[in-house]
């Protein structure tokens, strides 16, 4: 009988450590992958923006159909072409752009982008300087779609848009 119970206790401490070792190879496969689409949101949209490089904004990088979404509205863009627009406005309204990754964080194919924003408004002058989140969602390694969070009066305030009281 002892026999018998030390068998068994070893066959299940075996089944213990198999189901452990096989969860720590789930764990550390989400986080290689969560890792990987990190690497080339960042680096994509580093490019996008500090680099003005709006062709950056393609088929490898965003799925053909990607959406932007607004606060509050819905939609703002759909696919590549209209998501290129909705980013060009930055590009060609702001000079001395800096982007700034304050962290990315995630869990599989989805995103928080906590960033910051600064340039020079052409028109006016005013500097711009405005931070937010942006939820992105992934699919294959690509950007499907994104919805960015910010202060919008604090953004029309800098420009000059409306009186700070």
């Amino acid at each position: 009988m002892k026999k018998i119970s030390i068998l068994l206790f070893v066959l299940i401490s075996l089944g213990a450590q198999a189901q452990s070792s096989k969860e720590c190879k789930e764990l550390l496969d989400a986080e290689n992958h969560m890792s990987a689409n990190v690497k080339m949101y960042t680096e994509t949209w580093d490019k996008i923006l500090n680099h003005r490089d709006i062709d950056a904004i393609n088929e490898i990088n965003f799925a053909k159909d990607v959406v932007l979404l607004n606060q509050k509205e819905g939609i703002r863009a759909t696919g590549i072409e209209g998501f290129k627009n909705a980013f060009n406005y930055y590009l060609i309204t702001f000079s001395d752009i800096k982007f700034t990754f304050i962290d990315v964080w995630g869990h599989g194919d989805k995103l928080v982008k906590h960033w910051n924003f600064k340039g020079k408004h052409i028109k006016t002058g005013n500097m711009m300087n405005l931070s937010g989140v942006t939820l992105v969602k992934m699919k294959d390694g690509k950007i499907i779609e994104e919805q960015d969070f910010d202060d919008n009066l604090w953004y029309n305030q800098q420009l000059g848009q409306y009186l700070v009281k």
